[in-house]
């Protein structure tokens, strides 16, 4: 097995279990409709969210499930069929460890606990910072080869 692809499992994981977690304990210890100050300008809330990220389509919970199945399946294809060095597939593994969380609390809750609010952004969680990141790394990681060739 190439370090790409145990790379790929590792963050996987890992992502999902942080995401696991920190929605567990926001659960349990945070009532809803309040605030808890996490540092300037970060709090940390109780909220879900049956739609995409910012709230969009709340009615959508079953075709963002299917969405994220879609998505996980289709990096577990890729991975297996391709060889990945190690840093695209610690970049999968964002996207695949984030698609598996947010796609885990629809499929079990319906809904999508999001618990971080910045004063600046709508509020999000683990799963969707770690796609958001996996994301804009493959971009810069496409601009890069598209200024290199």
């Amino acid at each position: 097995m190439s370090s790409g692809r145990v790379l790929f499992a590792v963050v996987a994981v890992v992502v999902l279990a942080v995401d696991r977690v920190t929605k567990g304990l926001v659960t349990a210890n945070v009532t809803p409709g309040t605030a808890l100050t996490a540092g300037p300008g970060v709090q940390i809330v109780n909220t879900h969210n049956s739609g995409a990220a910012f709230s969009l389509a709340p009615n959508a919970t079953l075709f963002f499930l299917v969405a994220s199945l879609v998505v996980a399946a289709g990096l577990l294809y890729y991975i297996v069929r391709n060889p990945v060095g190690s840093a695209l597939g610690g970049t999968l593994g964002l996207v695949m460890g984030g698609a598996l969380g947010n796609g885990y609390d629809r499929l079990v809750h319906g809904t999508v606990t999001d618990f971080i609010a910045v004063s600046f952004w709508p509020v999000f969680n683990i799963a969707d910072s770690a796609i958001t990141l996996g994301v804009l790394l493959l971009l810069f990681g496409y601009l890069r080869r598209q200024r290199s060739a």
